[in-house]
């Protein structure tokens, strides 16, 4: 009986054994495959070692010996572009610059780790924690200064560089100038040194300020990208296939393969700690951020502290619901000021942003949309500089009744839908405005940057919508806001714009040339899947040096599709050597996508053209007194031809009054001019009625442009360019287009060069259109 209890006993102590060494051998299979391979089985967490050292005690010489003798991976490049692997991808990716220019952090990671090590062993959000430690590592005071200055300064600075340096500039100096001996002969010998020191001495600094531009850049790309949207469903997919894509390279190479070592964080790089995650850094990408969000106040004077959501407020079916994956959405803890906003943004609508002096011509633009039956909700984004009395004129021109319509409405009301008009006596839809307040969102220290056509940016910014248009208030559409989400571009890309007028005036070369060199380098593209600019933005314009590219009067986005870009087009506006390339707010719209690796942006394809009546052939005669071939229309006013029927005018700048300058203008003078507007009987009173009259539009011109970018000189008086400006009327906005430029260069052989543009005459419909928005514009009765 005992044998048989002791026999149990054994066989109870052999199954004990044998289950704990399962359960070991279980665990260390789950830790080999569940931790080490999902991290990626080359990573060593960067997180804090809760080491018992102190890296400032000279005395602990074993803790500082063993510091010095960190382990160094043996395929570390002193250049790292020139490593294989490197060159391997950027190859693959096309990822290839003239002038490469990268962050400067780039160098500090892999002056540590093996470009292959990183690529294999860490995925997106361990790359983004790398990035961001090594900055902080760095600087552990680092933060982006708002008030940076991009300026170079001769003073100071440039005399104790000419100093200190004084024997070293001497010897290259000598050598540029061929003063072989040394001895100061030369003519000007002093004179001449003097500006080759500043010569030097601009050169360093232009390539220090560049640096600097392209570090701020990557800063603010990469923190967008791996903070803000590293939720957003699309992105995720597309960078874990970037991960994986490069992870199945290496890993399928065994030459590449073997030369991946174990990524070891470095010392400097584990002491920076920030919580369970590195990314709370607002307070240091955005110090111009109040971080509270604007005041939204609704025309009943409700004033909402959040986000309001329209589709709830309104009661509007049409209007998109809000939707907030709330298992993705973090406690506002630790979730990025802009990631919330995004996920709470919602809706369509209009975005307006102005101030007191302009608001005339935004209720005068609020009534032509009650007339293009708009049904989106308009809100008006200000700083501070919107009174109350402006506020009634917009509430008034948005809500009272308005049923007295100009006579012009009989001509266009047999094509009208019968429910045009309300049948109660309200007449034309009443409009839903909002003001919002986005003062409260910026730092008091800060709101000076926002003065002038920045505001506008802040508008983009901050308006509530995730489907928006932007328009100015001397903006005056000509179809329903609604027609414009339509457009083919705007569906394919989640953005439109349009261009300004084809203008042959030059910019600096050397401009285009800075922004190639400070836009994302290959690292960019290699490390966080960052695309290079290509010809899609090069081929545009403003990389032909033409100094004008983009007319900003309307502009589409979808801000879902391209949020951190809109964060990208405020943050250029911090950049002085960025901004005052750009006329005014124009060309950061694109320019923000572009450097953002965001080329899904679309223009319209046609400039825009000149809109009014075609000049009477026999009001511009050749010297010899016959007809020129190409026809010529002035205007003050540049209209937007679709490109989907090369036809439609979709609206125009200036508001509708024919001179948006008429206040201005002395009559006495222009009416003597004698060479333009011959129709007028010549009078002062004839040329001021005409100029407050609305703009009465029978044709369009789209002017041509030579393929060179050149003036197309010829022997027959044809236009040598395609838009002239003529300073004589309307206080010098009087604009000329020509529908062809050229013409004979050789009467013996009849060689010509005459480039055809694109002339437009509107039906009778069309025209009694414009006629009747004209009239709702100006308020003619």
């Amino acid at each position: 009986m005992f044998k048989i209890m002791r026999n149990k006993s054994k066989s109870r102590v052999s199954t004990y054994y044998s289950l704990l060494l399962l359960w070991v051998i279980g665990s260390l299979f789950w830790y080999h495959y569940y931790y080490y391979y999902n991290n990626h089985n080359n990573y060593q967490s960067i997180g804090s070692s809760k080491s018992p050292h102190s890296i400032y005690d000279i005395h602990d010489t074993e803790f500082q010996l063993a510091r010095q003798s960190q382990a160094v991976d043996p395929f570390i490049e002193s250049d790292f572009k020139n490593n294989s692997v490197y060159i391997r991808f950027r190859e693959l990716y096309n990822a290839s610059k003239e002038v490469d220019k990268h962050s400067s952090v780039y160098d500090n990671i892999f002056k540590n780790h093996a470009v292959e090590s990183v690529l294999a062993s860490l995925d997106f959000s361990q790359r983004c924690d790398l990035y961001f430690r090594n900055i902080f590592a760095k600087n552990h005071n680092w933060a982006f200064n708002p008030n940076a200055n991009f300026d170079i300064d001769f003073g100071r600075k440039f005399d104790d560089f000419s100093s200190k340096n004084a024997a070293k500039l001497k010897v290259l100096f000598d050598e540029a100038s061929n003063n072989n001996n040394g001895d100061g002969t030369i003519e000007n010998y002093e004179e001449k040194f003097a500006e080759f020191k500043k010569q030097v001495y601009q050169e360093l600094k232009e390539d220090e300020i560049e640096q600097k531009v392209v570090d701020e850049l990557a800063v603010f790309r990469l923190y967008n990208k791996c903070y803000v949207t590293n939720n957003d469903p699309v992105q995720k997919k597309r960078t874990e296939a970037f991960i994986a894509e490069q992870r199945a390279l290496i890993n399928g190479d065994s030459d590449l393969k073997s030369r991946v070592r174990l990524f070891k964080a470095t010392m400097p790089e584990k002491l920076v700690i920030n919580g369970d995650t590195l990314p709370n850094l607002d307070n240091r990408i955005y110090p111009w951020l109040s971080f509270d969000l604007p005041l939204y106040e609704r025309w009943t004077g409700e004033i909402y502290h959040h986000v309001p959501n329209m589709r709830e407020i309104l009661g509007d079916r049409l209007q998109p619901p809000v939707i907030i994956d709330q298992a993705k959405y973090e406690s506002s803890q630790s979730t990025a000021f802009f990631k919330r906003f995004k996920s709470e943004c919602n809706g369509k609508g209009i975005v307006m942003s102005f101030a007191d002096k302009h608001v005339d011509y935004a209720a005068n633009l609020i009534r032509l949309l009650r007339a293009l039956k708009n049904s989106l909700p308009i809100q008006i984004v200000y700083f501070d500089n919107l009174n109350d009395d402006s506020k009634r004129k917009i509430v008034t021109a948005a809500r009272e009744n308005f049923s007295y319509l100009p006579q012009s409405f009989e001509k266009v009301s047999p094509y009208l839908p019968k429910d045009y008009l309300d049948s109660t006596p309200n007449g034309l839809p009443k409009q839903e405005i909002w003001f919002v307040n986005a003062a409260t969102s910026i730092d008091k220290h800060y709101r000076g940057k926002f003065s002038g056509y920045a505001n506008k940016l802040l508008a983009t910014l901050f308006n509530s919508f995730n489907e928006f248009m932007l328009v100015d208030a001397d903006t005056a559409l000509l179809h329903s806001p609604e027609s414009f989400f339509q457009l083919q571009g705007y569906k394919d890309t989640g953005t439109f714009f349009f261009k300004d007028r084809a203008v042959l005036q030059k910019r600096d070369p050397n401009e285009s040339k800075l922004f190639k060199r400070v836009a994302q380098s290959s690292v960019d593209k290699i490390m966080f899947d960052v695309d290079l600019m290509t010809n899609h933005t090069f081929h545009g314009d403003f990389f032909q040096d033409l100094y004008h590219q983009m007319e900003s009067g309307v502009v589409l986005f979808n801000r879902q599709q391209h949020f951190n870009s809109i964060l990208m087009v405020v943050h250029l506006n911090f950049l002085s050597i960025i901004r005052a390339k750009s006329w005014g707010d124009k060309e950061l719209y694109w320019l923000g996508l572009a450097f953002n690796g965001d080329e899904n942006y679309h223009f319209n394809k046609h400039g825009a053209a000149a809109i009014g009546e075609v000049t009477l052939p026999s009001d511009r005669k050749r010297p010899d007194g016959t007809l020129h071939h190409s026809k010529e229309l002035c205007s003050p006013h540049p209209g937007h031809i679709s490109e989907e029927d090369n036809h439609t005018l979709l609206w125009i700048n200036s508001g509708f009054r024919y001179c948006h300058q008429a206040d201005k203008v002395d009559y006495e003078k222009e009416s003597r001019k004698g060479h333009k507007l011959k129709f007028l009987d010549g009078t002062a009173a004839a040329f001021k009625e005409y100029y407050y009259n609305p703009l009465r539009i029978k044709n369009a011109i789209v002017p041509p442009r030579g393929e060179e970018l050149t003036f197309m000189y010829n022997e027959s008086d044809e236009p040598l360019l395609g838009w002239s400006l003529d300073h004589d009327y309307c206080e010098r906005y009087m604009w000329c287009a020509y529908s062809s430029i050229g013409g004979l260069t050789d009467k013996n052989t009849a060689k010509e060069n005459t480039v055809e543009g694109t002339l437009i005459t509107y039906s009778e419909k069309e025209r009694a259109f414009f006629d009747y928005y004209g009239d709702i514009w100006i308020g003619m009765e």
